[in-house]
């Protein structure tokens, strides 16, 4: 069970609760972070939808499958690739063999899992979204910031992956 405040706490209270853990530049690189990649996700997922039918997550997803080895994949290790529930990774593939973009299989390993692979329409829907994809990202991420830039954000942000702690 955890503590309650003993009484009603403001505004204040609350920011100098957070102001109590992280450092003014530390909480002004954390709400960076955090709108940078909002404003890059919701602008990827309009443009996806808006110019070829596929959502941000479904793009994602055959990107992932593409860059296995034998063009498939497990649907749990997909969730974790992907950044999505279990569950809903599940319905997602549903979805997708619906569309006919992949193929459902099980997994000959361990026959309480399911693999997906993409079918020749996945794959041509990847390659026709791809420029889209990627020029967003381009305008959204690096327009505006010099190759010394992206340089440090690419070195920052593989320090930060290096030494975070497994979620497990």
């Amino acid at each position: 069970m955890s503590a309650r405040p003993s009484r009603r706490t403001g505004p204040e209270e609350a920011r100098d609760a957070i102001r109590a853990f992280l450092t003014d530049d530390e909480e002004r690189a954390w709400h960076g972070l955090v709108e940078a990649h909002d404003s890059l996700t919701r602008a990827l997922d309009a443009r996806l939808v808006a110019n070829h039918r596929l959502p941000l997550s479904t793009l994602e997803a055959l990107i992932e499958i593409a860059h296995t080895e034998d063009g498939s994949i497990g649907v749990s290790d997909l969730a974790e690739r992907v950044r999505l529930s279990p569950s809903r990774t599940s319905r997602l593939a549903i979805e997708l063999e619906r569309q006919g973009l992949v193929e459902r299989q099980r997994d000959t390993a361990d026959t309480r899992s399911t693999r997906v692979a993409a079918t020749q329409a996945g794959r041509d829907r990847l390659l026709e979204a791809a420029p889209t994809y990627l020029s967003t990202i381009r305008a959204q991420l690096f327009e505006g910031l010099g190759e010394r830039d992206v340089k440090q954000l690419a070195r920052i942000l593989g320090r930060i992956q290096a030494t975070r702690p497994d979620p497990q």
